[in-house]
């Protein structure tokens, strides 16, 4: 038994092993030299501009502008952007919980600091969990947040109030003269905008620069969603 062991079952053995020596470097050296896929920046970009609203959105927007011509309207910021973790080392775990929720609208003053956020139910508004996280959220943050509907907008003193107080309203003439100089500047910038999109794009010519994107730190905040690739851009 020990002759023919040795005679054909080691020299077996011994193939296997190295058999499955060589596959083991193999798959190494295929993993090590696998590279992650490169993101290459096109030649002609596949997109087309469009809209910041729709236009039952920019309703609301120049409704909030009258109500607020003292302050900046935002349109659609994540609340990500303002505000923070109270422990910085959950950053990304409570980014990834919140990301997909933004404001339509965003008033803040300006220093940045943010009073209030309202969301357009026109359309393809946010569902009523996305809603009540929001509520819920910002209220604990001290800002304000109000669901609108373009076709049933309430005086802007009403949210004007709502978002700094009472007191607030004072400033309801200054609002109403400054919808209306809005409302003048909103017909021109239609008036140019269907002639910019009427009219005849000609694509840029001569050889275009392709710089690599390097993501700009973000210390003070929640994580961005381009903050970090998983592969460089490279040029075409």
């Amino acid at each position: 038994m020990l002759s023919e062991l040795s005679d054909t079952g080691i020299p077996l053995l011994l193939a296997a092993l190295v058999v499955a020596a060589l596959g083991l470097g193999a798959l190494f050296l295929a993993r090590r030299g696998r590279r992650s896929p490169s993101r290459r920046l096109p030649q002609q970009w596949p997109l087309q501009p469009r809209r910041l609203a729709s236009s039952a959105e920019r309703r609301v927007w120049r409704w909030l502008r009258a109500a607020f011509p003292d302050h900046q309207v935002m349109v659609k910021l994540p609340v990500t952007r303002f505000t923070m973790p109270l422990q910085a080392d959950k950053g990304q775990e409570w980014f990834e919980v919140l990301r997909g929720a933004y404001c339509t609208f965003t008033v803040c003053d300006d220093h940045g600091q943010v009073i209030g956020g309202v969301d357009v139910m026109d359309g393809h508004g946010p569902s009523r969990a996305n809603r009540h996280l929001k509520q819920t959220l910002l209220a604990q943050c001290g800002i304000g947040y109000w669901v609108v509907a373009s076709d049933s907008l309430p005086e802007p003193q009403r949210v004007r109030a709502a978002f700094l107080g009472a007191g607030a309203a004072d400033l309801a003439p200054r609002a109403d003269a400054q919808a209306e100089l809005q409302a003048v500047r909103h017909q021109l910038h239609e008036a140019l905008d269907r002639n910019r999109h009427h009219r005849d794009r000609v694509p840029p010519t001569g050889g275009a620069r392709h710089a690599t994107v390097v993501p700009s730190p973000q210390p003070d905040s929640f994580l961005g969603p381009l903050d970090s690739r998983a592969a460089p851009l490279e040029r075409a």
